[in-house]
């Protein structure tokens, strides 16, 4: 059954659950609301999806309609064998390193969304080399986040990493193990066709009506 899934016209919160719907080969169609023009989404699908909490994205599989990005996630890591662990404390693991891959988007997010951009932004890339050194370690010895399998926080990671280098092109510069990593990600076949192909925008990354950095020039 083909998936759908609906977002806004950025990369923002979908793009790792289209990174893993391209990796797997699931059939899928995406479904963009334009910034400029919400009201399709507020006015008239918001009201219709048939769910108690509608929001964007969301992910429709016939009569299944599912809302959140990390949930839709979840759901379609599952089906692509992506969040499979050999016993529930291999899983917790698993479900710890997502929510610390969730804390490190969210800081950039709130980054770009709140007012202050310009006067915070040295300060937030300052603060980040903490953070940086604790993945720069996670990955000594380790191909991806878990060892040498891929698993659904590859997808979220590398996205983050790549909406930092959107904004910051010399982040990584100090940093041998992430900067292997990002470049490792972009080389699986199925991800390189991705980025080179025309379902890829790399730019805008949040929405450039509301952000106050989307990577687009205001």
């Amino acid at each position: 059954m083909v998936l759908k899934v609906a977002y806004w016209n950025t990369r923002g919160l979908a793009e790792p659950i289209y990174l893993v719907l391209e990796y797997s080969g699931m059939e899928y169609e995406k479904k963009e609301y334009q910034l400029d023009k919400p009201e399709e989404w507020t006015q008239k699908d918001k009201s219709q999806l048939g769910v108690d909490f509608p929001n964007l994205p969301y992910l429709k599989e016939g009569d299944f309609t599912l809302c959140q990005s990390i949930a839709v996630l979840k759901y379609v890591g599952r089906k692509a064998g992506l969040l499979d662990a050999q016993d529930d404390k291999a899983l917790a693991h698993m479900e710890e390193l997502i929510d610390t891959l969730v804390d490190f988007k969210m800081g950039f997010v709130f980054l770009c969304h709140r007012p202050g951009y310009q006067e915070n932004r040295a300060g937030y890339f300052q603060g980040l080399k903490p953070k940086l050194a604790q993945f720069e370690k996670r990955l000594e010895g380790r191909k991806w986040l878990m060892g040498e399998k891929l698993f659904l926080g590859d997808f979220l990671f590398w996205s983050t990493l790549d909406y930092h280098l959107c904004n910051e092109a010399h982040l990584l510069q100090d940093y041998n193990n992430l900067s292997r990593y990002v470049k490792d990600f972009e080389s699986i076949p199925q991800i390189a066709r991705y980025l080179a192909s025309d379902r890829f925008k790399r730019f805008p990354v949040f929405s450039n009506v509301h952000a106050q950095w989307s990577g687009v020039p205001q």
